[in-house]
């Protein structure tokens, strides 16, 4: 973890700051925090969630471990399984980042000291900061973009699409699984606890990820399970003696009892399935004919009802088609094409609802008239389109097929305001997601 990404995040602040101290918690245990005002409410969650553990111990447990990895990163599964639903203060989600961000600390430091593969490390480190982050972001307290803002991904690789990368890492280490074994079993794992990444938003996702965990156990179950030495443990036959009296009946005759037995249940059963089927007949055919109304459309207005009151978008629909249009002030910096980090989970939330109304999909770019001053871009045409083939890109992630998508860039051509004042043309810099249906 560099000391770079940590400072970027102020929620991760303190942890390149010297020097701890002891808070005395509400219980009265005292807890080496960092000198950085931690409270006692802080305090209290860090002792309920990470108990002291001598260091030198837990390492030799590391080395000892069939799974050196697996061993070094239990802390992290077990935070991960039991995420708390509900939290009762901002000072309480703080103390909770902090201790994950300090338990990631602690993996690496682990793997570092028991000579791991530095590679093998990264990638755990990896997949566990974006499990942890899907996991809070799925909570009520860290939902809405409150965890995205500062999420252990951010903060330890500067990355934020996790989310995908994760599964093409399985894919890539899956080609070699005695390389990477002991990576496999923890994503295994992490796949058990719930995590879906990127499946969770695309169409039969489920099952993909079914399929993803399946192939993850039958690598791991290779590579650790060992044939067993006797093929069955009651090979043996039975012993002399037992069931004599049975050995003086005809055989046929325990066929003929065995048959009229089974004949006697049928001909019973058969009567209870007829009994059953007249009298459900009677009540299907008493129940009035009614008539059945189609089901209502999928409206992004509605889907995208919190976004529009919080300003984020704003949405104009109709029996046909719905437009929902982006500010590019608030989506853009000025003179760049990639959406700015706050705004990725309104617009993943975007994609999502998207490809839930299906439909052909337009994304169009539009700019102010002012001329553009960058290296990179010769036109306002040429950068309204390259933001609106960014956000495309974006919605395909969602799961909207990329042949029903479409990209223009219109520049400065399409105002829906005057060029000659600021308010005009902040209202001009947009980009317009139009779904027809």
């Amino acid at each position: 973890m560099s000391a770079g990404n940590l400072e970027s995040s102020d929620d991760f602040a303190f942890l390149t700051e010297g020097g701890v101290t002891d808070v005395q918690t509400a219980s009265g245990a005292k807890v080496a925090v960092p000198r950085d005002g931690t409270s006692p409410v802080e305090a209290e969650v860090l002792f309920a969630f990470d108990p002291p553990v001598d260091a030198e111990r837990r390492l030799e447990t590391v080395q000892l471990a069939r799974n050196p990895l697996m061993e070094a990163a239990s802390p992290l599964l077990r935070l991960l399984a039991d995420m708390p639903a509900t939290m009762a203060s901002q000072e309480e989600i703080r103390a909770l980042r902090l201790l994950l961000a300090r338990e990631v600390d602690h993996f690496q430091t682990l793997c570092e000291r028991a000579n791991l593969h530095w590679t093998h490390m990264a990638a755990v480190r990896y997949c566990l900061c974006t499990a942890l982050d899907e996991a809070a972001n799925r909570t009520r307290w860290g939902g809405g973009g409150a965890w995205a803002r500062n999420s252990l991904l951010i903060a330890f690789e500067g990355e934020n699409d996790g989310g995908e990368k994760v599964f093409l890492l399985i894919g890539r280490m899956a080609a070699d699984p005695q390389t990477y074994i002991d990576v496999l079993e923890i994503l295994y794992r992490i796949l058990g606890l719930g995590f879906e990444g990127r499946y969770s938003v695309i169409e039969d996702g489920r099952r993909h990820l079914e399929q993803v965990r399946h192939r993850l156990a039958a690598l791991v179950a290779g590579a650790r399970d060992a044939v067993p030495v006797e093929l069955s443990p009651r090979w043996k036959p039975a012993e002399a003696g037992r069931l004599r009296a049975l050995r003086g009946v005809p055989p046929w005759s325990l066929a003929a009892v065995a048959a009229v037995i089974v004949f006697g249940l049928f001909a019973w059963y058969k009567y209870q399935l007829l009994t059953a089927g007249s009298a459900l007949n009677a009540r299907i055919h008493s129940i009035p004919r009614g008539s059945v109304q189609a089901p209502a459309r999928l409206r992004l207005s509605i889907l995208l009802k919190d976004e529009v009151t919080r300003g984020l978008v704003s949405v104009d629909e109709d029996e046909r088609r719905s437009l929902v249009i982006f500010k590019g002030d608030s989506m853009f910096a000025s003179g760049k094409n990639e959406v700015r980090a706050d705004m990725y989970p309104t617009l993943e939330k975007v994609a999502k609802e998207v490809a839930r109304v299906g439909g052909q999909v337009v994304v169009t770019g539009h700019t102010d008239s002012l001329p553009i001053r960058s290296r990179d871009f010769a036109s306002n045409e040429q950068l309204s389109e390259k933001r609106a083939a960014f956000v495309a890109k974006i919605l395909e992630s969602g799961g909207t097929p990329a042949n029903r998508i479409a990209v223009h860039g219109r520049g400065d051509a399409q105002p829906v305001a005057s060029n000659g004042t600021a308010e005009g043309r902040s209202r001009n810099r947009r980009v317009e997601v139009m779904v027809t249906q």
